[in-house]
């Protein structure tokens, strides 16, 4: 019986997870288990009785003459060789049901950093063989991304400050459409009706194509951020989108590449073409000037899925009484923030001497952690997510990508939004930072219930537009 290994040390710079010593193990023994050797190692972990954090792990048979396909591993095969120290926890391992990917966290209580060695078995019958056995011309490549997992939980919308109102912050109507408190989402999978009624969610829409056409009802396949559901860490690195590049054909590249625009080297973009190979010179800083078709692609072939404006206010908020003026750290002002961008750099910063491995409960505040310990959900870039303001946006039912994108570099899930520039089914959560410190009460430090943008589907590229992605394991 002959054994194969075919190897390579593949790296992500997307913040600080390493997927490395990547291999491919197969036999020509039909009988052969088929799989995937991998290591897989982040730095400030955690397990604790509120939450836990995660790496969402994907692997993509890349040919060395452009495009990729998405390998697909078998539910239920993955096993622990192997972990860096004794007295770390034993990986979770949670190969999603659709094959796509694998969730790997510590099992147990934990903070610090990471690092397994693990086996995971392909979905054989999804293989395809014609094409990985060119294997001169065929690696595969693994990439990681750091996940928070946010529970499940019902939470609050709204601001109890009247003042939110006028930024289209949510509340429960009572029979008049006026203001009868705030509005409580307890269950997943059950609609949400939406209107001037006893009840109702509903919020003031100076403009529809700004803060929504208030109408509804929020189907129930509609996240809302009741069931548990793994969220970005981070806003997407600029090192992870070119490892993106790397997997595709040349035309592909060539409508999701955005270097060669002026402007993109001014506002902190690092990507570039070496030869045939995307480089990005600054891995780990937040992606900018990019639209939301890109970002569409991006999730696509990560295989996972855009998030909500509902799931936005629970991974910010929690399950906690909303504050008058709260922001996505918890607290009711930014004083206290010491993460921030550097207006020469545009780079996310904290003084010398802080790092992530200093952050608890009580400096979340310097830190700008949400309540789960989501990053930067305000004050690097506004968060485009789902919009319930329009029926684009509503028949929205959270389906994940499968990995592989179109001929044209387009993502092509089912009821996904597509298209920018006054388009529909998105909007802005956030706040976002336009090169200045403050420019008014929401640039770029917005409070979680304002909505001034929250239907919105325009702009142009920018650096102060960002985004992030998700994951329901299932």
């Amino acid at each position: 019986m002959l054994f194969f290994f075919i190897s390579l040390v593949s790296i992500t710079h997307a913040t600080d997870i390493q997927v490395s010593q990547v291999e491919y193990v197969h036999s020509d023994d039909p009988e052969f288990i088929r799989g995937i050797n991998v290591t897989i190692s982040w730095k400030n972990s955690w397990h604790n009785d509120r939450n836990h954090d995660a790496a969402w792990v994907f692997f993509k048979f890349v040919s060395k003459n452009g495009g990729s396909r998405h390998a697909y591993l078998a539910p239920g095969s993955a096993q622990q060789n192997w972990k860096s120290r004794a007295a770390t926890p034993d990986a979770q391992l949670q190969v999603a049901q659709d094959g796509t990917g694998i969730m790997v966290s510590p099992s147990d209580t934990y903070r610090g950093e990471l690092s397994y060695r693990l086996f995971i078995a392909l979905d054989t019958a999804r293989l395809n063989e014609r094409y990985v056995n060119y294997l001169n011309n065929v690696t595969i490549e693994g990439y990681g991304i750091e996940m928070v997992y946010i529970p499940e939980g019902s939470f609050t919308l709204g601001d109890p400050d009247e003042a939110a109102l006028k930024y289209g912050a949510f509340y429960a109507s009572d029979d008049n459409g006026e203001v009868s408190g705030l509005f409580k989402v307890e269950k997943e999978n059950e609609p949400i009706n939406v209107g001037p009624n006893k009840g109702s969610l509903y919020y003031q829409a100076e403009d529809a194509i700004y803060q929504g056409d208030q109408k509804g009802p929020i189907p129930a396949a509609f996240p809302k951020g009741v069931g548990g559901f793994y969220l970005m860490k981070y806003e997407v690195s600029q090192g992870i989108y070119a490892d993106f590049l790397n997997t595709l054909s040349s035309q592909m590249a060539s409508v999701r590449y955005i270097g060669g625009t002026p402007e993109y080297a001014t506002v902190g973009g690092t990507i570039v073409l070496e030869g045939d190979h995307f480089v990005a010179k600054s891995p780990s800083e937040r992606m900018v000037f990019w639209h939301w078709d890109d970002m569409m692609a991006f999730t696509d072939w990560a295989a996972l899925r855009p998030y909500t404006e509902l799931e936005y206010t629970k991974a910010a908020r929690g399950t906690g009484k909303p504050q008058a003026h709260e922001m996505p750290w918890n607290t009711t002002d930014d004083a206290k923030m010491l993460r921030r961008i550097n207006a020469k750099t545009h780079r996310m910063e904290m003084p010398e001497g802080y790092d992530e491995s200093m952050l608890n409960e009580n400096n979340r505040g310097e830190f700008g952690a949400s309540h789960y310990w989501v990053m930067d959900l305000g004050g690097s870039m506004w968060e485009k997510v789902i919009t319930v303001g329009d029926s684009v946006g509503r028949s929205f039912d959270g389906q994940h990508g499968d990995g592989n994108i179109s001929y044209y570099g387009m993502a092509n899930v089912e009821h996904w939004p597509s298209g920018y520039g006054e388009s529909f089914g998105y909007g802005y959560r956030g706040g976002g930072y336009y090169g200045k410190a403050h420019i008014s009460n929401f640039n770029p430090y917005s409070p979680i219930a304002y909505r001034l943008y929250g239907a919105w589907s325009g702009g142009p590229r920018n650096a102060a537009y960002g985004y992030r992605a998700a994951r329901t394991l299932k």
